[in-house]
């Protein structure tokens, strides 16, 4: 999020009583399209006057070992039809600043979360992005790292604002593309196709909607992950009485104006035509450190920021669920079956994606 966000939710925690105790607690291989077209980088108020990062020889050469296509070479196969489970994990970045630091679930909540998918015998996991809380080279040795070693079970991922060489305003993704590859990519596994888009500069440019396209005109049933949601969900009404949800009345479900681009627009009305229309039965996002869900015109919608991040206070209009958490999904004839596990509390089950 933008700091202007942070620092305004900073305020309102300040007046706000204790969170709730519950958050506290709370196929082929590497088939891929070529990357579409670089698009222009998002463009902020001030230019920024940094020149390009560069990418040092050691990250370079880590894509060898934990790039995508290297995580889709370990991969085990599945016959089509065959059940198989796979793991989504949020936004695990700790926070830029000590302020932000403040409101994260614990240090190890990602790396504990994704073990623990890894220990559910996940086929494999994807992460939604913001994976470090600034893209430089520090932070990304750090993560790779971690990714050597953890990874029994490959790690998949999209790239996130915060994994930029900034994570608001004009930025480069030089380290991204250097050690993880292409942005927009898919692969295809035990029948289904799995689709990572890049929406870390708060939009989908119409090169990238053409190369969607394309992915998605295959028979068979498809998932899409995505880091920023698109902005017409924000008046969808969410799922309610599941598990641990409260009901969100008509009044929450998000109509609000979104001053802080936590929702992509350019692009998004071509976005939801394409998935409603392209056989995709879920689409995964992070951005928003929370958690909800929502079925809209035949396709599942779910934001899971909890893979590790801040959970800082959210404005009016926005998920009130905030809890770190990790999504284990089971595929098989019958569709999409979706278990919400808090890092602290006990998982529950959304209804059921059908084929």
């Amino acid at each position: 999020m933008r700091p202007a966000l942070a620092l305004l939710l900073l305020s309102i925690s300040a007046l706000a009583s204790a969170p709730d105790p519950f958050f506290d607690r709370a196929s082929s291989v590497g088939l891929t399209l070529p990357p579409a077209p670089k698009a222009p980088d998002f463009i902020a108020v001030e230019e920024d006057k940094r020149k390009p990062t560069e990418v040092p020889a050691d990250l370079a050469a880590a894509r060898a070992r934990v790039g995508n296509d290297a995580m889709l070479a370990r991969l085990t196969p599945r016959t089509a039809g065959a059940p198989f489970t796979f793991g989504v994990i949020g936004d695990a970045e700790h926070g830029r600043f000590w302020w932000e630091r403040i409101f994260s679930p614990e240090k190890a909540a990602f790396v504990d979360q994704w073990r623990a998918l890894q220990t559910a015998g996940v086929d494999f996991a994807l992460q939604l992005g913001d994976f470090v809380s600034e893209g430089d080279a520090k932070n990304y040795r750090a993560h790779v790292k971690v990714i050597e070693a953890e990874a029994v079970r490959p790690l998949l991922r999209c790239v996130g604002n915060h994994d930029r060489s900034r994570p608001n305003g004009d930025a480069d993704k030089n380290l991204y593309d250097a050690v993880f590859g292409a942005r927009d990519y898919f692969f295809d596994h035990g029948g289904w196709r799995f689709v990572s888009l890049d929406s870390s500069d708060r939009k989908v440019t119409a090169a990238q909607l053409a190369w969607l396209k394309a992915a998605l005109a295959v028979p068979g049933p498809k998932v899409i992950f995505t880091h920023v949601p698109p902005d017409y969900i924000k008046s969808i009404k969410p799922l309610a009485e599941v598990g641990e949800l409260v009901k969100e009345t008509d009044d929450e479900k998000g109509a609000i104006s979104d001053f802080f681009t936590n929702y992509f627009k350019d692009g998004s009305k071509e976005f939801e035509e394409l998935v409603t229309n392209g056989g995709v039965k879920a689409v995964y996002m992070g951005h928003i450190h929370a958690f909800w869900a929502a079925d809209h015109r035949g396709v599942r919608y779910v934001i899971s920021g909890g893979g590790g991040s801040p959970l800082y206070p959210l404005p009016p209009g926005y998920p009130k669920k905030r809890f770190a958490h990790v999504l284990r999904v089971v595929a098989d004839k019958n569709g999409l079956t979706e278990t919400v596990v808090p890092y602290k509390g006990t998982p529950f089950t959304l209804p059921q994606v059908k084929p």
